[in-house]
């Protein structure tokens, strides 16, 4: 069963997507802090990684830095409700797979995680 790795800081979005995830078949993990979704990343090695821009000691753009030199077949895909040009390069530039305006539904997010594990 594959693996996602789900990082907001907002505990009811982070639940709420989890959620969407596991009924679809996949396993998640949850963190809310950049540091200990480093250290779940490095622990479990997840299919894909969903994570806020935002976060309280970091940002997504970091995560996603980290997970493609650790992993570099990882997808991972970036969320924000603060959607700018800026962020979405910095988005790209960091190497992140998709980048998601919040709020988007629960089948945006199911399409993206699809395809961007070939389900």
């Amino acid at each position: 069963m594959q693996t996602i790795l789900v990082i907001d800081d907002e505990a009811d979005l982070a639940s709420t997507c989890a959620r969407l995830l596991k009924g679809a078949g996949f396993e998640c993990e949850v963190a809310f802090t950049m540091d200990d979704a480093l250290a779940k990343f490095d622990a479990k090695r997840p299919s894909l990684v969903l994570s806020d821009i935002t976060l309280p000691n970091g940002d997504g753009f970091e995560i996603a830095r980290y997970v493609r030199a650790k992993s570099p077949d990882t997808p991972v895909i970036l969320m924000t409700a603060y959607h700018s040009a800026v962020s979405q390069e910095e988005a790209r530039r960091s190497g992140a797979s998709h980048y998601l305006r919040k709020p988007f539904s629960n089948s945006q997010l199911l399409t993206v995680v699809r395809s961007l594990l070939d389900q």
